[in-house]
């Protein structure tokens, strides 16, 4: 059975301090659509051969229109309209978005989500007598974005692991919500057991990778050997690195009580 999903569950959060020290603020408010435009750029061609013409999609170039009433208070305006008052450009007017995919299961609070770069444009400010204050911005995306996950709850993004994507990675029999999977670059999993369990065995794998594996108190597990389990949430790691990228997969095993 398919379900519709809301227009909610797709949030867009603007980094409204720095780069190196990101504030992810959610727009919405004073928003009342908003819609990333993918603008393709396609070629068509037709071979003398032939007596219809083929297709193809050359390059992106996206955009994502903002159109918004002001509101004192909001972070997203304060900071849109500081752009606008100061007639920002080049490296000024840039930042993030975060677009976050929240219709998927989260995983420890976090869901999938892109990073992009975006270059902002002030696109008009005002509106029609009566009415309340507009401003339109337009949110002109940059280079190819950063998969990763985002968690509303701590503001932290997360990006996926390039290089250190593990092969296996087997909790004793528990199955971890997200499922694993190669193809995924989840950091994040969450499974249960019963009160009677109270070891499970941590396994992964990854070729060339250093791999160092915690139970909930921090003691190193070695590969195929039993972590411990208290009652309540316990939170094992995996600590993968390639080279000069390191990444830590984090796995909550809850144990029910007695």
């Amino acid at each position: 059975m398919t379900t519709n999903i809301k227009r909610s569950l797709f949030k867009t959060f603007l980094n409204t301090v720095s780069i190196a020290s990101p504030t992810w603020s959610l727009i919405g408010d004073g928003v009342t659509s908003a819609k990333i435009n993918l603008n393709p750029k396609v070629t068509q061609e037709q071979y003398i051969s032939e007596d219809v013409p083929r297709a193809s999609v050359d390059s992106y170039a996206p955009t994502m229109p903002i159109p918004m009433i002001c509101k004192f208070g909001d972070p997203v305006f304060t900071y849109l309209n500081a752009l606008f008052l100061a007639r920002s450009t080049l490296a000024d007017a840039e930042s993030e978005v975060l677009n976050v995919f929240a219709y998927n299961t989260a995983a420890l609070t976090y869901y999938p989500a892109e990073k992009q770069s975006v270059a902002i444009q002030s696109d008009d400010f005002g509106g029609d007598a009566g009415a309340k204050l507009q401003a339109n911005y337009t949110m002109n995306y940059l280079g190819a974005p950063v998969s990763g996950a985002f968690s509303p709850t701590t503001g932290l993004f997360v990006a996926a692991p390039i290089n250190t994507i593990l092969t296996t990675m087997v909790i004793g029999s528990v199955t971890l919500t997200p499922l694993f999977a190669t193809d995924k670059s989840w950091l994040f999993y969450a499974g249960s057991v019963s009160t009677e369990t109270t070891t499970v065995t941590m396994t992964s794998t990854l070729a060339g990778a250093t791999i160092v594996q915690k139970d909930t108190d921090g003691v190193t597990v070695d590969q195929g050997d039993p972590a411990s389990l208290d009652v309540g949430v316990n939170h094992l790691t995996v600590e993968v690195s390639v080279g000069a990228e390191e990444v830590i997969y984090h796995i909550d095993i809850t144990r029910a009580a007695s």
